[in-house]
């Protein structure tokens, strides 16, 4: 096997949207989908369909007369099942050529490829997300399965530091069952990132996804098995975070915990692992979300400012843990910023996401808007600019009208807490150095960027702004696989950054075995 290191990977390509054939395209998809409501999502545990007590309806965020799906919630039963039969597979899993698992990841990518339309739509429908963003998150899922298909590809080469009557290889092995416990923001993206990478490396994998994004996760879910991965190493357990995820979190046989969500939950599963009392360490890999800025100065294109701003603020209503949530003006800029920012606020139309034109669709339940409409009323006077949604609308879905708070106290809430809706809030700084100082004073350290044409001060963000993904000129949201692998630091995560060279690591042991080569011949075999 001789592999240049990624030389020959190469990003998914978008869909252009303003051709009218892909328009035509990806309406058969909501059509082709629609006829599948309501789809009936199982848990499935070596390839078996489990019956269930408990079944919840999926319903469309922005229209919730639309029933998607009927989501059977797994048991602890289910759990425990999908605990033992994973630990049984290790081993077959484990001593698979390494190729054959790397094939599968192939394989999976061609099968999204082909089915683009009728996940598109899927997703739209599921959680509301525009199209053009659904666009990017397909492609992210096919990066996903091709990158860490070509890292497998080089990490399984053994490393050889050979002398003379000594050989020594450098190699790795998995380390074991891996839950995972994804998301419904990126509920195709970030669920396959997370998966892939731990089968790849030859873990048998728990699939436990996002209640509020169970269809699209089931629907990932057969698209692995179709592309070969083993019924036996890979199940998949809709239900209770709290009931089925906490119980295999505990689980005795469970080494590696891979989590995307919230800092309370991740912190919550990082203490439970390090209290267990087992004969191996358990690790948990958490991305936890962030509370990013965006640093505007006296020299910033603030036409480029606007529009970055506006797109990484209010892009699928601020769900991302990359949204921009603060932006810091130096004082010179303040005024002329926050009048074309709110003027470009109000040009956004809001509606059903699956017109590609509108830009602000709903959020993702009524916990949520509940959430953020108690925010807006508790900073209600801090609100200089919101974007007015008809009666009509908020009655149908969950919308929520997307505001711009300013504020003088930056250790507010308004400065400090992650929303994870469609607010941001302006701050003022003296200087740049200033600007800096109130962006890193937070827990966080997931994204940020700067616009300026200064060189001392983009020298300077690049070697003091605590960010794992920072961006210079340009949107903070958006990361593309290889291109600017994604995760952050602080009480923003632990662990290496998906779409990155360390990634995989997480998921293996690695391994030093010495010969000494200087015997007198073998023992023959008697």
């Amino acid at each position: 096997m001789n592999f240049h290191h990624n030389s020959n990977f190469q990003n998914e390509t978008l869909r252009d949207f303003s051709k009218e054939e892909e328009r035509f395209i990806l309406n058969k998809g909501f059509i082709s989908i629609r006829k599948e409501f309501p789809i009936q999502v199982f848990p499935i545990i070596s390839g078996k369909s489990k019956k269930t007590s408990l079944i919840v309806p999926a319903l469309n965020p922005a229209n919730i007369n639309e029933k998607i799906a009927d989501i059977h919630y797994a048991s602890i039963a289910d759990a425990e099942e999908a605990a033992k039969t994973s630990i049984k597979s290790f081993e077959t899993w484990k001593n698979t050529k390494p190729e054959i698992r790397i094939g599968f990841l192939k394989k999976a990518a061609d099968i999204l490829r082909s089915q683009k339309a009728e996940l598109t739509a899927l997703i739209s429908l599921e959680v509301g997300k525009g199209i053009k963003d659904i666009d990017a998150e397909i492609a992210e899922a096919i990066d996903f399965c091709e990158f860490y298909a070509k890292e497998a590809e080089d990490i399984f080469q053994p490393r050889k530091r050979d002398l003379l009557g000594e050989e020594n290889v450098y190699t790795y092995i998995p380390r074991g069952v891996t839950l995972v416990v994804a998301p419904w923001n990126f509920p195709l993206a970030i669920l396959c990132g997370m998966t892939v990478a731990p089968l790849v490396a030859g873990n048998p994998v728990i699939m436990k996804p996002a209640e509020q994004s169970s269809t699209i996760a089931f629907k990932l879910f057969n698209i692995l098995i179709e592309a070969g991965i083993p019924s036996s190493v890979l199940h998949f357990l809709p239900g209770k975070g709290e009931e089925i995820g906490a119980y295999l979190v505990k689980h005795s046989e469970i080494h590696t915990i891979n989590f995307t969500g919230s800092r309370a939950v991740g912190l919550g599963m990082i203490r439970e692992a390090a209290s267990q009392d087992l004969k191996f360490v358990k690790k948990v890999v958490a991305e936890m979300g962030g509370k990013n800025a965006m640093i505007v100065d006296e020299d910033a294109d603030l036409d480029e400012a606007v529009i970055a701003s506006i797109q990484s603020a209010f892009g699928f209503q601020g769900q991302k843990c990359s949204a921009l949530s603060r932006i810091i003006l130096l004082e010179s800029k303040y005024d002329t910023f926050k009048s074309r920012f709110i003027d470009s606020l109000q040009s956004l139309k809001p509606g059903l996401p699956e017109d590609p034109s509108v830009k602000v669709g709903p959020v993702i339940d009524s916990e949520s808007k509940t959430r953020l409409d108690n925010i807006a009323s508790q900073f209600s006077s801090k609100i200089i600019s919101k974007l007015k949604i008809e009666e009509g609308q908020k009655y149908t879905g969950h919308f929520v009208e997307p505001i711009i708070f300013e504020s003088e106290d930056s250790t507010s809430p308004l400065g400090q807490t992650e929303f994870f809706g469609p607010y941001v809030t302006l701050f003022k700084a003296k200087n740049f150095e200033e600007a800096i100082k109130i962006a890193n004073n937070v827990d966080y350290a997931l994204t940020g960027g700067i616009f300026s044409r200064n060189p001392k001060n983009i020298q300077y963000a690049k070697e003091k702004f605590e960010v794992g993904n920072l961006y210079i000129n340009r949107g903070i949201t958006g990361a593309v696989v290889d291109r600017q692998p994604f995760g952050g630091y602080k009480l923003s995560g632990v662990g290496a950054k998906a779409g990155g060279p360390d990634y995989l690591k997480q998921f293996l042991e690695p391994i030093s075995i010495t010969e000494n080569t200087m015997r007198r011949g073998f023992i023959p075999e008697t």
